[in-house]
């Protein structure tokens, strides 16, 4: 079986890296992220509460922060961690790149045409979403009543 080079299956690394970084509070996440995607270094931005816990200055700390999972292209990883490191407000920020093997084809292409300015790959996401038909509307649900132990 050969595996597709756009999916980045197999043994070496896929386009997409995902770079990840922790925040002090929602406020500096949110603005370094608004920032970084306005700037074209990253084309999404997700951020996730955290509790970590740490050894800062010979003492075992704790805190709750925010972390964030960057979606970049290989290419732009370098300027990525550069920017990163300006903007953030930490003094020794946690940025780390992941790589990744497999991504969903449709969604590796938005990505890159997003963060690469490419627009063949803008016109072969349009094409893909076009295909897919209009995205599914979200659900509203209602909470679950709780059963009752016995």
């Amino acid at each position: 079986m050969t595996s597709s080079p756009s999916l980045g299956e197999g043994p070496r690394a896929g386009p997409l890296r995902l770079v990840l970084s922790t925040f002090p509070d929602g406020r500096s996440a949110a603005e370094t992220s608004i920032t970084l995607v306005e700037k074209g270094y990253v084309a999404c931005a997700t951020a996730l509460p955290a509790r970590s816990i740490y050894r800062w200055k010979g003492k075992v700390e704790e805190s709750q922060e925010v972390l964030v999972l960057f979606k970049t292209s290989t290419k732009k990883v370098g300027a990525l961690f550069r920017e990163l490191e300006r903007l953030h407000p930490y003094q020794i920020p946690e940025i780390v790149e992941l790589e990744t093997f497999r991504v969903h084809e449709p969604y590796l292409i938005w990505l890159l045409g997003g963060v690469d300015r490419d627009p063949q790959l803008l016109a072969r996401a349009a094409g893909a979403a076009r295909a897919q038909g209009p995205a599914p509307r979200k659900r509203r649900t209602r909470p679950r009543p709780r059963s009752r132990a016995r």
